[in-house]
């Protein structure tokens, strides 16, 4: 799924994991389902359209919040680096097909109009 980011070998673990315990943070997984969950999500509440392994972030984040590990009123920062673009298969497998907008502003509102019918 986050093929950039799921690696048998890191390229550097050691120093992963000392960032990890020098900051007295915490590292965890999230399934592909949950990285999937994600793509949507952040595009609706970010306007972002991420990449799986940028969508792992935020993944990881609504999981701890889940958890309780995040409270709502904690700070937390997601770096999402990669858009989209580099894997619109799986972004399809959530969002589904995109809507087909004519190029005129006419074509934006009837668009908008159909999709407001649908909600």
């Amino acid at each position: 799924m986050a093929d950039s980011i799921s690696v048998s070998l890191p390229r550097d673990g050691t120093a992963a994991m000392r960032a990890v315990r020098e900051s007295r943070g915490f590292a965890m997984t999230v399934t592909d389902r949950e990285i999937l969950n994600a793509i949507p999500t952040v595009a609706q509440g970010a306007n972002v359209f991420a990449e799986p392994a940028g969508a792992a972030a935020y993944a990881g984040l609504a999981k701890c919040a889940a958890a309780g590990s995040v409270r709502e009123d904690d700070s937390a920062v997601v770096v999402i680096t990669g858009s989209g673009l580099k894997d619109v298969d799986n972004a399809l497998k959530v969002a589904g097909r995109p809507h087909d907008v004519g190029a005129t502003m006419a074509s934006v509102r009837r668009t908008l109009a159909r999709m407001k019918g649908e909600a």
